[in-house]
């Protein structure tokens, strides 16, 4: 599904057999139908994915109608939220289809320069309660408990947390644990970011 909507785009160039495109603008991806977009699924997912990617292909186009009713188009929109709060930026993002706060967070992260913005899922749960929350080993995840955890990034991070999660969450991963050179196999303990100027240094994410 992501290769179809990329294809969309502006073609850049070919790289060792890989084609390369711009991501399409919401005009260009307007083209592409919530039929298209299920068509792809049925020969790309295995059975027990089909229903959520169908729903996926629901909100992409749902998004898309969304975002061209705007004020001023939907890009225009969108580049205005970088210049917002962050929970004003979450609001916004979740009145979109199939947008809820851990979504929300993940654009805000990584398109909107909200750099502490904490996508908190399961995973990144585990390793707040594991290393920055441990009192709260146990509890259950709730919309409430998900603020404390992006409160404890942010203490701990400053105003890059969001990417010192990012680093944390992706090295717990099993795929990325077997190419990670030996030294970096196990995490010990987050130490206290050091104030360099005024901004956090997240150099040691707490790595052995």
């Amino acid at each position: 599904m992501v290769d179809f909507i990329s294809s969309l785009g502006e073609y850049l160039g070919n790289v060792e057999g890989f084609e390369f495109h711009e991501f399409p603008s919401l005009e260009r991806l307007a083209i592409a139908t919530e039929q298209e977009l299920r068509g792809l699924v049925l020969v790309t997912v295995v059975e027990s994915t089909i229903d959520s990617l169908r729903c996926m292909a629901k909100y992409i186009t749902g998004t898309v109608d969304a975002l061209q009713l705007k004020p001023g188009g939907g890009a225009e929109w969108l580049a205005s939220l970088r210049k917002l709060d962050l929970q004003v930026v979450i609001d916004a993002l979740c009145t979109l289809p199939g947008v809820g706060p851990k979504v929300a967070a993940c654009i805000a992260l990584f398109s909107l320069d909200q750099h502490h913005a904490i996508p908190v899922d399961t995973h990144v749960w585990q390793i707040a309660t594991r290393y920055l929350l441990p009192e709260l080993a146990g509890a259950r995840l709730t919309p409430k408990l998900c603020s404390q955890v992006a409160d404890a990034f942010v203490r701990k991070y400053g105003k890059y947390a969001g990417w010192a999660q990012t680093l944390l969450f992706i090295a717990e991963l099993p795929a990325q644990k077997t190419i990670l050179p030996s030294q970096f196999g196990n995490i010990t303990e987050i130490k206290p970011a050091i104030e360099k100027d005024g901004e956090a240094d997240i150099g040691n994410c707490g790595y052995k």
